[in-house]
């Protein structure tokens, strides 16, 4: 298919960029010194071409699960020590040993030979820095080329643009204060000049969001060829990071963070701010809505909402726009999506439901946790310890009860299941896979789920879910698992309009006194989609046990934050906003991973509630360590604090 074009072009140029990073790995910013082939990189615009998709091909896949913050290091789902034993295909020796972000969540990180180095490039992380000294020698070169159009060249130069503030800005997110590569340095520098220094916070954020303001002024709203060009950077695209960008620098985490207070470097120059600064929630708000208003007005973008030629439930079509929103390829929400491969992700999250006994190692094993399962609304759309309605059906909800008929359009009539499991709003039913629940896929069929020991969904053994949950959400309808595996690729969003949708509802907040109906109106876009009242009416219904939060900007803060947390779920953007809100510790220090008994073969068995792991966070772990071996290399940076 055309769409697979950028795709296979990304795969193959990765391999001819290693010809361009050299020997110079050990500095941040030299250029290399085979001078005849960087000049045969750009003699002509199809070598040129080449280089520009080298520039792209270190883009992160946000489907990695384990190579990427997600679900896993989010502590949203959880893998058992079995299951990581048995995965197969990233371990050479077969140990697990490369579950990264899965590591980092049981508490292994470390400064000696850290986990994600995006630093350096090792243990799964990305050569960051190689990558913007790529973007640099094309910026320095794409003059030389020949054979160009000047309208070209200048949409080339500003992707590049793009690019580069982009790694900029996943080493900002990582690590906090950074070195700012502007320009490669030649080969003959000396080994003082080539030691760099990490800069403030705030100068790379400003750096980083200059370099967004010069590719947005020439780049287009929208890729000129959609079937080729589908993942390329666009002025919607642009908008949209720069106001990730602004989001992250007027969160605590970078705004006041308490943690960082006389942090500063060997020059006595201090790397973040000592003091919050509330304008720049003022400044974030601005760009949210820039990115907004090029999104709906200039690139046509709007919240998926699935149709079909079939006849299907109102409850399966909610279903599908809910999960299409991220697994319908190209749909119209995705401001930016993803070329790579997600088929592992979708094998990870995919249950069994026909096909007989077939073992596939690594299947089925990403499991959501019970603390994620509790976070979903009620129906009513409301927290399920707020809503007095819930609470008096569902006393316990960890007892079971019967479905009835009036259940059927999510939990099988007659099946006995967990009250948790009851009279929850649409996007728990489209984002969870559980025993007695249904599954729509496998050629858009619905089909029973059975999650105990024994059976499909459950497997023979440990090696499947550990939590007796799986995230449906993540698995595209049309793919197919019987006795073979039939990935349906989609375009993994980096961001989505819902995304920017609550963040403009939380730096509103931010912005504002008390709430207003213009905080609302953001929140009940996403709502409305999931088929929830708008969040004033809900909160200050009959009943609510605490109507009162929905004028209270401290509790409204709270619940923006739950509704991110919800429709953001298993993507990637959980992680790093728990992370920017500084609620890591409450959340994931000593926190106890619970699930089902999933050895349990009937259901007094497997409704017991077993924790499966304890995870691990402290203040230290806000920041990735830098390793000792770059801190050697080059005197002049800093450690990050507690490492």
């Amino acid at each position: 298919m055309k769409t697979n074009i950028l795709k296979n072009s990304i795969q193959l140029i990765t391999v001819i960029g290693l010809v361009f990073m050299g020997a110079c790995s050990d500095y941040l910013n030299v250029v290399p010194d085979d001078i005849p082939t960087m000049d045969h990189a750009f003699s002509n615009r199809t070598t040129s071409e080449k280089f520009l998709f080298t520039c792209y091909s270190y883009l992160p896949n946000p489907a990695a699960a384990f190579n990427t913050s997600g679900p896993a290091q989010s502590r949203e789902c959880w893998i058992s020590p079995s299951q990581a034993s048995n995965w197969y295909w990233v371990a050479d020796d077969n140990s697990g040993a490369n579950l990264y972000t899965w590591r980092i969540a049981k508490g292994e990180q470390n400064s000696n030979d850290p986990l994600l180095n995006n630093w350096d490039g090792k243990n799964g992380g990305t050569a960051l820095f190689v990558a913007i000294r790529d973007c640099n020698i094309f910026l320095e070169n794409i003059d030389k080329a020949t054979g160009i159009l000047s309208s070209e060249k200048e949409r080339w130069v500003a992707e590049v643009k793009f690019l580069k503030a982009y790694y900029h800005f996943l080493l900002l997110r990582q690590y906090g204060p950074i070195p700012i590569i502007r320009e490669n340095l030649p080969i003959a520098a000396t080994p003082e000049v080539l030691r760099v220094y990490r800069e403030p916070v705030d100068e790379v954020a400003n750096y980083i969001v200059t370099l967004l303001d010069e590719a947005a002024a020439v780049l287009s709203p929208v890729v000129d060829f959609e079937e080729e060009e589908l993942g390329r950077a666009t002025k919607s695209i642009v908008l949209a990071l720069k106001a990730q960008v602004l989001t992250l620098m007027a969160s605590p985490l970078f705004n006041g963070n308490p943690y960082m207070l006389n942090y500063a470097d060997k020059r006595g120059t201090l790397l973040f701010p000592q003091q919050a600064d509330p304008h720049k929630w003022e400044i974030a708000a601005t760009a949210i809505k820039a990115a907004i208003d090029c999104a709906e007005q200039e690139s046509n973008r709007r919240l998926f909402n699935f149709s079909s030629e079939s006849t299907y439930s109102p409850a399966i079509m909610q279903e599908m726009s809910l999960r299409g929103a991220v697994t319908e390829r190209w749909n119209r929400e995705i401001i930016w999506g993803s070329v790579r491969d997600d088929g592992h992700l979708q094998a990870l999250a995919n249950v069994r439901v026909e096909g007989g006994s077939t073992l596939i190692v690594g299947f089925s094993s990403l499991a959501p946790t019970l603390d994620q399962a509790e976070l979903f609304y009620t129906n009513n759309g409301l927290p399920i310890t707020e809503d007095k309605e819930y609470i008096q059906s569902y006393p316990n909800i960890y007892d079971t009860s019967v479905a009835t008929e009036e259940d059927d359009n999510y939990v099988r009539s007659g099946f006995e299941t967990a009250n948790l499991n009851f009279k929850r709003e649409p996007r728990y039913y489209s984002s969870f896979t559980f025993d007695g629940g249904y599954f729509f896929g496998n050629s858009n069929l619905r089909k029973e789920v059975n999650m105990k020991l024994g059976t499909l969904g459950g497997g023979i053994s440990e090696r499947f879910s550990v939590t007796g949950y799986l995230p449906k959400k993540l698995v595209n309808r049309e793919t197919v698992h019987t006795s073979s595996w039939t990935v349906h690729w989609y375009s993994y969003p980096f961001i989505r309009l819902a995304d920017l949708y609550l963040m403009y509802a939380e730096a509103l907040n931010e912005v504002k006194a008390t709430p207003d109906n213009e905080v609302y109106e953001y929140i009940d876009k996403v709502r409305e989609r999931a088929g929830l009242q708008g969040v004033r009416d809900t909160w200050t219904s009959t009943i609510s046990l605490h109507p009162e939060y929905i004028t209270n900007k401290n509790r409204m803060r709270d619940i923006i934050h739950r509704e991110r947390l919800i429709e953001l779920s298993f993507e990637n953007a959980p992680y790093w906003d728990i992370l920017r809100w500084m609620e890591a510790e409450t959340r994931w220090n000593n926190q106890r991973i619970r699930g089902w008994n999933i050895v349990g073969e009937n259901t007094e068995e497997y409704y017991q509630v077993k924790t499966v792991a304890i995870s691990n966070f402290s203040y230290r772990d806000y920041f990735s360590p830098i390793s000792l071996s770059a801190l050697e290399r080059d005197p002049n940076l800093v450690q990050n604090p507690g490492w």
